[in-house]
């Protein structure tokens, strides 16, 4: 296999350069790839990550015609590796990558699609930093490029790639599989990621591409109580989740959270002492996020709930969810702020300690 070298320079994304790339094919070595830690030795690890990861599954294969742009996913390939973001979305930009979703939790981001992908090309993103982070391709050359996750203004030389799910297969559950396909000025090139625990996503005008399956984030029932003990390791807490039968709850990101807070119409709401205080903002926002998932033909109910908090000079409720990371969130129905659970504080900076969750 020849050498593969790809240099992309620090700094704004107007000031980055052409990667210096000599299109060798990639084999089975990819895991020497340049600029990137190597692999299998960043897995989870940790009681606090390994907690999160126990927490969380993937859902049935769907169909990539039910995707909803408001929703996200996961994607998954035969050999269960899901995709990736190396170095979790930090910094400007990421190479994407296919891993174990219990070996890298922290680095599986929630994708979004941009439109069905069964009627056309459509973008697969993720979040990062408050902005949207296309899937791109290294470069433009038909014989392969490797594929990057960055802001749609990364330069006109790494393209967004707009993706086509092709039914390739149908497979003995009754779950579709699919190959994800973009027209590169006329060449059809495929995603793929060659074998191993994990490996490198790269997009090729010869290979011809993993099959794919769409999932969503579901949190184990039983397990919600065991993340939020570990967000809030000094409380103690009643928690009280309805008994549905349900095993599992709907993990969110922080847009679908955003999305309900929108919905509710809650933003036209002021506090009114003993008529419309904090706790009736946060029942309304329970109430919300039920007709969202109604609406949407959820499997599960959304993990999302109602929490009550103290500090030394009061008590307060607001919202708290799962997201799809295993992560404690929290969002304050009078404004739509969202906070990592463990930085949930008062206006003097004093940490909430719960004393009630009901999911």
């Amino acid at each position: 296999m020849s050498t593969h070298t790809t240099h992309k320079p620090a700094g704004a994304l107007a000031q980055f350069a052409l990667p210096i790339n000599a299109h060798a094919e990639p084999g089975a070595q990819l895991k020497s790839y340049p600029q990137a830690g190597a692999k299998g030795l960043d897995k989870a690890q940790g009681s606090t990550q390994a907690e999160t990861a126990s927490a969380m599954v993937l859902g049935q294969a769907m169909a990539a015609s039910k995707l909803d742009p408001a929703g996200v996913y996961a994607l998954k390939d035969p050999q269960g590796r899901v995709l990736c973001v190396d170095g979790a979305g930090s910094g400007t930009w990421n190479w994407a990558f296919m891993g174990q979703y219990t070996d890298y939790p922290q680095d599986v981001l929630p994708l979004s699609v941009s439109s069905d992908p069964t009627q056309g090309p459509a973008n697969l993103s993720i979040q990062s930093g408050g902005l949207s982070w296309p899937l791109h391709a290294n470069g433009k050359s038909s014989n392969w490029e490797w594929t990057f996750w960055a802001s749609s203004g990364y330069g006109e030389g790494y393209p967004v790639m707009g993706l086509s799910a092709q039914l390739s297969q149908t497979n003995p559950d009754g779950s579709q599989s699919y190959k994800l396909a973009w027209n590169n000025a006329g060449t059809t090139m495929h995603l793929a990621a060659d074998a191993g625990s994990w490996n490198w996503l790269y997009v090729s005008g010869s290979n011809a591409g993993s099959q794919y399956t769409f999932h969503k984030f579901f949190v184990i029932k039983n397990k919600v109580e065991q993340l939020f003990q570990s967000t809030w390791p000094g409380s103690s807490f009643v928690y009280s989740a309805f008994n549905t039968g349900d095993e599992f709850y709907e993990a969110i990101s922080d847009t679908q959270a955003g999305t309900i807070y929108q919905e509710s119409g809650l933003r036209n709401y002021k506090w009114k002492n003993e008529v419309f205080d904090c706790d009736d903002f946060s029942y309304v926002y329970k109430a919300q996020a039920s007709k969202t998932a109604y609406a949407s033909s959820a499997e599960f109910g959304y993990a999302i709930g109602v929490i009550f908090g103290r500090t030394s000079t009061g008590a307060h409720a607001v919202n708290v969810f799962v997201d799809t990371r295993g992560q404690v969130r929290i969002i304050e129905p009078q404004t739509g702020g969202i906070v990592a659970g463990k930085d949930w504080k008062d206006g003097n900076g004093e940490a909430y300690k719960p004393y009630f969750v009901l999911m």
